[in-house]
């Protein structure tokens, strides 16, 4: 591929200290689940490893049983539903798993003790999504009576945190968890208690718990707008974050249009003037959004270049009749800073009309990753 990804080791690794402080004595957890947000699970692991992280948070267990190879021994939470026959495999892994729902509960408590992993119980405290209801406590607890060895957690997931600013639902879903924690420990179990993720962990400290699982933002990303005016208005001033990701690429052609030419697939975009256009070697395959087209630019040089023309597969032509002499070879920044100018993963959402996390993601696996120092 003539594009590669720049990841920001020490970017990285000051966004995991920030938010070590922010837990305060809750437990940390990277959460570097679907190729690390799109930056590259090996690459961010390497990164994390000097810093001996107690836990990682992946969602699948093939994603446990890469950190395994790549010689993560700590604990290993997966956070996504797993197949209710895959309890064995998530013993022999030593990762821990969510129990959301009945058919899985079944098969752990089923899982004789020599194969049985340890799990967190999910409580739906208002996503509706995975996760027992709190009515059901209960119940829960007289069946899991028998299995208190092997259930180490109880957890939830916030549904409306980011998009707000004022968290009266979230407040709800705190108070419905507290009460079904409340139950399981007066009933004897001793679990590991947590519902906070990026946005929660950085603007709410009643939801810090024993855990605190962070994905998006050890990455350098605010979750929302809204998070960083929540922060900004309770704190007076941000808490720094470090973008890790760089993505660039290089021109690969540049050509003449005339005036009244047409450029890319639909006829969507007609030159005025006459200009001269890059094509660049990247399109929606290698993960730059399609919807973006007419929308967005990149930088060349310091200066911002307009995407003209639908994006392609594995192309797309900018204008640059403003930047002279630009030659095949030179570099193109998609994500990052070149000069005075930045492009904001966020940025490219907002062209996309999508969230910075589906762009991140979405970056082709394939892509080279670089890591550098700073």
């Amino acid at each position: 591929m003539r594009c590669w990804i720049e990841l920001n080791a020490a970017a990285l690794k000051h966004n995991v200290e920030v938010f070590r402080k922010l837990a305060g004595s809750a437990l940390m957890v990277p959460v570097i689940k679907s190729n690390a947000y799109g930056h590259g699970l090996k690459e961010i692991h390497d990164i994390l490893a000097p810093l001996q992280p107690e836990w990682l948070g992946v969602n699948y267990l093939s994603e446990a049983e890469s950190l395994r190879k790549l010689g993560y021994q700590n604990r290993i939470l997966v956070v996504g539903p797993i197949h209710p026959k895959s309890c064995p495999d998530a013993f022999r892994l030593q990762a821990d798993i969510f129990l959301g729902e009945e058919t899985t509960l079944q098969e752990w408590i089923a899982t004789p003790a020599e194969q049985k992993p340890r799990a967190h119980l999910k409580i739906d405290t208002g996503m509706s999504r995975q996760g027992f209801l709190p009515e059901q406590a209960a119940s829960l607890i007289s069946r899991l009576e028998a299995h208190k060895d092997k259930l180490v957690g109880i957890c939830s997931h916030f549904s409306n945190v980011e998009d707000v600013l004022e968290q009266t639902y979230a407040n709800q879903q705190i108070d419905a968890f507290t009460s079904v924690v409340h139950q399981f420990r007066s009933a004897g179990f001793q679990l590991l208690s947590h519902i906070a993720a990026s946005s929660s962990a950085l603007i709410m400290q009643s939801s810090r718990f024993d855990l605190v699982r962070v994905g998006i933002s050890i990455y350098g990303l605010w979750p929302s707008r809204a998070t960083q005016l929540s922060f900004l208005q309770s704190h007076g001033r941000l808490v720094e974050l470090e973008p890790v990701l760089r993505w660039k690429t290089e021109v690969a052609i540049v050509k003449g249009v005339h005036a009244g030419q047409f450029i890319g697939y639909g006829c969507t975009y007609k030159a005025l003037r006459d200009m001269t256009i890059a094509v660049l070697p990247i399109g929606y395959y290698e993960g730059y959004p399609r919807l973006a087209s007419n929308r967005g630019h990149v930088l060349i040089r310091g200066q911002r270049c307009p995407i003209v023309g639908r994006i392609c597969m594995n192309m797309m032509m900018v204008d640059i009749s403003h930047v002279s002499e630009v030659k095949p070879g030179e570099i193109v920044t998609l994500i990052g800073s070149d000069g005075s100018e930045q492009i904001e993963a966020g940025h490219i959402g907002e062209w996309a009309d999508t969230i910075h996390y589906e762009i991140v993601t979405q970056l082709n696996p394939a892509i080279p990753r670089r890591v550098s120092a700073s």
